[in-house]
């Protein structure tokens, strides 16, 4: 080994604290970490850090601890630490729209400002989830450099041994320098001892060579490692010269221009890419990301004074605020079981943009009374949803997907009250799409079964179905909207495959909302068009999410009185009720009461959803919400309708969360 090589070594390491982690742990567990870091900063003199911490996470700890914030401007003022930008609430910026990158990393800028009196001159990339436009974006918010994997330069032919320094690339002629990231913690914690990471990347490195070794996630383990490291560091300070980015950057000239192109393989846990191909393989993720970019498009349509009524400008910021939050990358990933599978994650990025979404709304209407109705390809499939708005409830039908309901948000509580995932096992590759008609737990879904389908049926999901496909697209026949009402009437004319048959049904499907009531109506009529009777069990689905995990005091009951709980009230239960015409679930978490009722008795087949996430274990799961399956024994007569009314109504004091 030379004995004056200095090596250059960035040092970075990425924080975020997600805001659902904070809240459902011992916080003081999780805030040691953070401490026990700067603490080592501050004792090992020679060792500069770079350190991206998220906006939450800033928030949290300034609250929360009573001294990090000096210590971390003590270390600023002794030039012994750099802190890196980037987005507020940490997008992950492919994901969201142009007009809300600019702001994540301005209102970054202004939270590192407003608590250190500091500019950074870096932004991190979430998730390394890299496109091309991210140069001008990046640039545009002042940020002169990111670093990204050394796996992204190996796409545009560099190897390894040219990686030493950083490269220039742009779009539209805004400049953006990139750094390799030429070393995780997480790999090297696998294979190596920090006393060998120091004796290879010193007996290996030419003389003045740049190594930006990087920890993505300050978790306990890697804690350990990195304050070994950050001592050796300290203590070989003759042959290792550690500097800031911003250092570098000025002193050193760019290895020369770069265009790195978007890819879906490359995140600091060697998984499957997550963003945008998850909105393929992730019909729950589509569906929240889609909902993001409807809010996003009616506040930054407001800030425009582009919207049809003026917008009080602190609702706006409230809204903004909110709509940011919503983008926070926790909840859209797909590459663990911590991501868009667990339902708190889902439900506070939901609470989020709905909130916002009624900031904007109650801000620009002159009544408190409204109903408005649109078609358009919500959810960018090449098929029409309908979303019928009131200031209660908003829903999203789908008339391809068997006009079902997509998502159910219920206003007052902030709340979308179909956010469930499918049961299925994760962890796996995803060769194709999902199957969303078999596999999507979507409400609103019409079976017509076999006359001896029993609940075991369910539960084993072997329902025999007599149509040939399970979902069918139905035709919309009308959509009447007045001031205070709608009504969305659906057709479906369908065979059903009966004692060797083919017979033809028509069902004609209305759903009705009315301004002001926190009710939607399903009136249904059936209609057997062949010349003989047939037998079915036709039955209406429901997949539900009124708490977000098995609370023990929420629980099912009839008949409109709390006390009258069926016989396995607890969520987690399966039970078959027959011959009643209601049934209610109490949710303790969200403070309401959400009821079916119906014109005619019905029996109930319920069972819980719960989303299996380990291949090994597959008793390890988590728990999504309830299946409610109505169902009805008929015997349809040839052109004798057969009809039915349901109501869903749910009850709570109508006062806006926040």
């Amino acid at each position: 080994m030379t004995s004056n090589l200095k090596l250059n070594l960035l040092l970075g390491i990425h924080s975020h604290i997600s805001e659902d982690l904070f809240s459902n742990n011992n916080g003081s567990n999780i805030l040691t970490k953070y401490l026990d870091l700067v603490e080592a900063l501050e004792k090992n003199q020679y060792v500069k850090a770079n350190i991206h911490f998220s906006g939450n996470t800033l928030t949290i700890l300034d609250k929360k601890t009573s001294n990090f914030t000096s210590n971390i401007s003590k270390l600023l003022q002794e030039n012994r630490l750099e802190l890196i930008g980037g987005g507020l609430f940490e997008p992950l910026f492919p994901f969201i729209p142009k007009e809300d990158r600019q702001t994540q990393l301005s209102l970054m800028n202004r939270l590192l400002n407003h608590l250190f009196a500091y500019t950074p001159h870096g932004a991190w990339t979430t998730e390394f989830a890299w496109e091309p436009s991210l140069a001008y974006d990046f640039a545009k918010s002042k940020a002169q450099y990111t670093c990204l994997p050394k796996e992204y330069f190996s796409l545009v032919g560099l190897d390894e041994i040219d990686l030493s320094g950083y490269f220039v690339t742009e779009d539209e002629g805004r400049k953006l320098s990139i750094f390799p990231i030429t070393f995780s913690v997480e790999d090297l914690i696998k294979e190596f001892t920090p006393e060998e990471v120091i004796k290879n990347i010193t007996s290996n490195s030419e003389q003045n060579s740049l190594v930006v070794l990087f920890c993505h996630d300050l978790n306990q383990n890697n804690l350990q490692w990195l304050l070994s490291f950050i001592k050796l560091i300290n203590d070989n300070s003759t042959n290792i010269k550690s500097n800031l980015f911003s250092e570098y950057f000025l002193n050193n000239k760019p290895q020369g221009r770069i265009y790195l192109p978007s890819t879906n393989k490359f995140s600091h846990n060697d998984t499957e890419a997550f963003w945008k191909q998850s909105l393929l393989d992730c019909f729950e993720a589509n569906l929240l990301h889609k909902k993001m970019l409807r809010v996003s498009k009616k506040i930054n349509s407001a800030k425009e004074g582009k919207s049809r009524f003026k917008v009080i400008k602190e609702m706006l910021t409230q809204a903004q605020e909110l709509l940011l939050k919503g983008q926070s990358n926790d909840t859209y990933l797909t590459n663990n079981s911590d991501g868009i599978y667990q339902p708190t994650k889902r439900h506070n990025a939901y609470k989020n943009l709905i909130q916002a979404e009624n900031l904007i709304d109650n801000a620009s209407r002159h009544s408190t009374k409204w109903i408005q109705v649109s078609e358009l390809d919500y959810d960018c499939d090449g098929n029409d949803e309908i979303i019928v708005e009131t200031e209660t409830n908003i829903i999203y039908i789908s008339p391809h997907m068997g006009g079902t309901i997509l998502e159910h948000d219920f206003r007052p509580r902030c709340l979308n009250v179909t956010n469930v995932f499918s049961e299925e096992q994760r962890h796996k590759k995803i060769k194709k799409q999902r199957n969303r008609e078999t596999e999507a737990k979507l409400t609103l879904v019409d079976h017509f079964l076999d006359k001896n389908t029993l609940l075991e049926d369910c539960l084993s999901k072997n329902l025999k179905h007599l149509t040939n496909k399970i979902i069918n697209p139905y035709l919309v026949e009308k959509i009447k909207a007045k001031e205070e009402t709608c009504k969305v009437e659906l057709k479906l004319n369908t065979q059903l495959n009966y004692n060797n048959t083919t017979n033809e049904v028509e069902l004609i499907k209305q759903i009705n909302l009315r301004s002001g009531e926190s009710s939607i109506v399903f009136d249904y009529s059936l209609v057997n068009k062949s010349e003989k009777s047939i037998e079915t069990l036709f039955a209406i689905e429901f997949n539900l999410n009124t708490s977000t995990y098995l609370d023990p005091n929420s629980y099912f009951y009839l008949n409109g009185n709390p006390q009258n709980k069926t016989n396995s009230p607890h969520l987690d239960s399966i039970e078959q009720i027959n011959e009643i015409k209601q049934i209610s679930v109490k949710s303790n978490v969200h403070n309401l009461n959400l009821t079916i009722s119906c014109n005619k008795s019905f029996h109930v087949f319920r069972y819980p959803i719960k989303l299996i996430y380990n291949e090994v274990d597959k008793d390890e799961s988590i728990f999504q919400g309830v299946t409610i399956l109505l169902n009805w024994p008929l015997v349809l007569e040839p052109n004798l309708p057969w009809t039915v009314s349901l109501k869903q109504d749910i009850e709570t004091t109508l006062d806006y969360e926040n």
